[in-house]
């Protein structure tokens, strides 16, 4: 009980200090305010910002690094190569990223290209039909400025999208002359690949977006991938926890990631967000899981979820087993929220979880910040937590930002902050509402099933 009043103390106090944020006459000031506040939120965390392009949705996740040794193949071969070390260091955490570059998967690339005082060069590519990793070098002259990319598009030689999917990369937080780090694309559809693409960035200074894209075209050496075809395995089980079921149809391996389907029983009367620690383990305890790099999954139609694992393409292995320690889910009829827009209380939420900080309304824009108490399992873990806002009157928005942080030292406390444009002109709404991504809310245990 003690524990209760502390946590609601907290949450009060929280509210008081959200309520009391008045939102600026100077829109762009209050939006650059709030960009500048993400910015140190990120350093903190060393986010991914994940963009999906052929659903325009951007998706917040929590990057994931963690010190794995290099394979002594994958030092052997690169250590010859000039500038490879950094590629080395950037799939240092991926265990079937490194194993493609054993296998000489990798293409040097060098193509460059100088606009003002900026170089942006594409340095070397590692790819198959499902994934594309760009690793990139990012240059001026000063270096007390913050230099990173705000936008990636991969197109084709007439300047036509090519490869439908998503990019994700990491932004750079510090000053200094030169950037390295990596582009990754996954792919959802796409044609014949053609035998040069070109990569169209725009750069951001110091959070600046600059006006010009900077555009490199680059060649594709097909022979380094084309013989490398994906291994499918047909599974076909059904898994029921707490009356939920679902089918583990397949496991796709490709050299840059393994694919596992899984399609959701339509009759099952809770969403299935996601699996805690969703990962291949062989005979002798290694374990192929997702790291926080590229994109977590991908969707097809409603009930079915692919899920982007490391790669076990070129791994050898007598056993298999794939395995969730947890299942996160609610119940269906509880996952919109909606919001009065005049007393800016909610008027309907899953539990009393979420709490609803702080609504701002002026003109067009609307900024809510959101309160959500979390388990231990999920103190350092952020999630995209809302979906798209709608309104009772039909009004279209588009989210200008997403903020994340735990309310020290209170760890099982998390802020969740959104800033949106109101798009369309219905009228003044009296009501908002959001569905939404995922909830710390579980099943009562996870899954575990043989695969070979």
């Amino acid at each position: 009980m003690q524990h209760e009043d502390k946590l609601e103390q907290s949450l009060n106090e929280e509210k008081e200090r959200m309520q009391a944020v008045i939102l600026p006459a100077d829109l762009d000031h209050y939006i650059r305010k709030g960009v500048d506040k993400a910015k140190r939120l990120q350093a903190r965390r060393k986010r991914w910002q994940r963009y999906g392009t052929s659903l325009a949705a951007c998706l917040l996740v929590v990057g994931l690094f963690f010190s794995i040794r290099l394979s002594p193949v994958v030092a052997a071969y690169v250590s010859h190569i000039p500038g490879m070390e950094k590629l080395v260091e950037l799939i240092r955490e991926d265990k079937g990223l490194q194993r493609a570059a054993e296998h000489r998967m990798v293409q040097n690339v060098g193509e460059s290209i100088q606009q003002g005082a900026i170089r942006f060069s594409v340095d070397e590519v590692l790819m198959d039909e499902r994934r594309m990793l760009i690793f990139y070098t990012l240059s001026q002259d000063r270096s007390d400025q913050v230099l990173s990319l705000h936008k990636v598009e991969l197109l084709d030689t007439a300047g036509n999208p090519w490869g439908l999917g998503g990019a994700s990369w990491s932004h750079n937080l510090e000053p200094g002359q030169t950037t390295k780090n990596r582009i990754d694309f996954t792919f959802e559809e796409r044609g014949e690949v053609p035998d040069f693409l070109q990569l169209r960035a725009t750069i951001s200074i110091d959070g600046e977006e600059q006006d010009t894209p900077v555009n490199v075209v680059f060649a594709i050496d097909k022979t380094k991938f084309v013989v490398h075809q994906p291994i499918s395995y047909e599974v076909n089980q059904e898994v029921q926890v707490d009356s939920q079921r679902f089918t583990v149809e397949s496991i796709t391996a490709y050299p840059t990631q393994t694919e596992v389907r899984i399609r959701f029983d339509p009759a099952n009367t809770k969403h299935i967000f996601e699996f805690d620690q969703l990962e291949l383990e062989d005979e002798k305890g290694a374990t192929y899981a997702f790291w926080g790099n590229g994109l977590p999954y991908s969707r097809e139609g409603d009930d079915v979820v692919i899920y982007h694992l490391e790669s076990i393409y070129f791994a050898k292995f007598e056993q298999l087993m794939l395995q969730a320690k947890g299942i996160r889910a609610l119940d269906k009829d509880k996952l919109t929220v909606t919001i009065d827009a005049r007393t800016g209380d909610f008027t309907k939420i899953p539990d009393e979880r979420l709490r609803l900080d702080a609504l701002r309304q002026r003109d067009d824009v609307v900024g809510m910040d959101l309160s959500l108490i979390v388990d231990e399992i999920d103190h350092s873990r952020y999630v995209s937590l809302l979906g798209e806002l709608t309104d009772d009157l039909g009004n279209e928005y588009d989210l200008l930002q997403s903020t994340s942080s735990s309310d020290y030292p209170s760890k099982n406390i998390q802020l969740y902050g959104h800033l949106f444009k109101r798009l369309t002109s219905h009228g003044t709404p009296s009501e908002y509402s959001f569905t939404l991504y995922s909830y710390p809310t579980r099943l009562t245990e996870g899954f575990a099933i043989k695969i070979k």
